[in-house]
């Protein structure tokens, strides 16, 4: 089995999906939507856009929460469907199958899902598009729209590493339970998504420093600002995930391939 065949066999899987899960996909297309109509609507509760700019800056609040929604949910779906693939395929029964094939877990979890994240990330994008053009006009084509597709694929990079650390995690641990239920809504809170990190008290600014979720959302905010995004800015910030990047999946290769050894080894499977 090639790499390309496991590349293959994630496009075909999601294609079947959504071929025999019509409810599935329009629950799915309606998603983001319902997000931000949550998190505006819970702002608008609280304080107005007026406040909103006085406490984060000269940026459009649409356009802010339309950036962090987009960048929450591809995190959430690849620390589920990544960090959570050891458990699913646990419950499954599949998880034997996994270890056992001819390439590394930690290749499989990740070769299998970046179909999945490029196909369903960027219909998303593409679903807050007319907003985006409603709020900023043509400028939004032009700036907002590539700062969002490179916050996607750049915060892909590290985010699979950092995902599949805890998957190796959970193959250790034998955990069954759904941790990553609690532990991911932390990790977004943590990162910035629902309010900007720099706001954050020390402790939680130095955690979520670390976190290279925190990053993807500066990237995406950069859209939301009312005047053009400096591009040493965007180039830092981008530098930041590559090398965290380099990071969190040289740390995940090694750590899962332990994890996959030691679950072999005691029999744990």
């Amino acid at each position: 089995m090639s790499l390309a065949s496991l590349f293959k066999s994630g496009v075909f899987l999601d294609l079947y999906f959504v071929k025999n899960n019509r409810a599935n996909l329009i629950s799915f297309l309606l998603w983001p939507y319902l997000m931000l109509i949550l998190m505006l609507g819970a702002g608008l509760l609280f304080g107005s856009t007026q406040s909103f700019r006085s406490n984060v800056g000269d940026v459009d609040p649409i356009v802010f929460f339309v950036s962090s929604t987009l960048i929450a949910s591809a995190s959430l779906s690849v620390m589920w469907d990544v960090g959570g693939a050891v458990l699913f395929h646990r419950w499954a029964g599949t998880l034997p199958y996994v270890l056992l094939a001819p390439y590394r877990t930690s290749i499989i979890l990740v070769m299998a899902y970046i179909p999945r994240y490029i196909l369903w990330s960027f219909i998303q994008l593409a679903e807050f598009i007319p907003p985006l053009i409603i709020r900023k006009g043509i400028y939004a084509l032009i700036i907002d729209l590539p700062i969002l597709s490179i916050s996607l694929i750049v915060g892909m990079l590290p985010l699979l590493g950092f995902s599949a650390i805890f998957a190796s995690i959970l193959l250790i641990t034998k955990e069954e339970s759904n941790i990553l239920s609690w532990l991911n809504p932390i990790i977004l809170i943590l990162s910035g998504a629902f309010y900007p990190s720099y706001l954050f008290p020390l402790w939680a600014k130095i955690i979520s420093q670390a976190l290279p979720t925190t990053h993807t959302f500066e990237l995406a905010r950069l859209s939301a600002l009312m005047s053009a995004p400096g591009v040493r800015e965007v180039i830092l910030i981008i530098g930041i995930l590559l090398g965290m990047s380099v990071l969190y999946n040289a740390l995940s290769y090694t750590m899962l391939g332990k994890a996959e050894e030691r679950a072999l080894g005691s029999g744990s499977i």
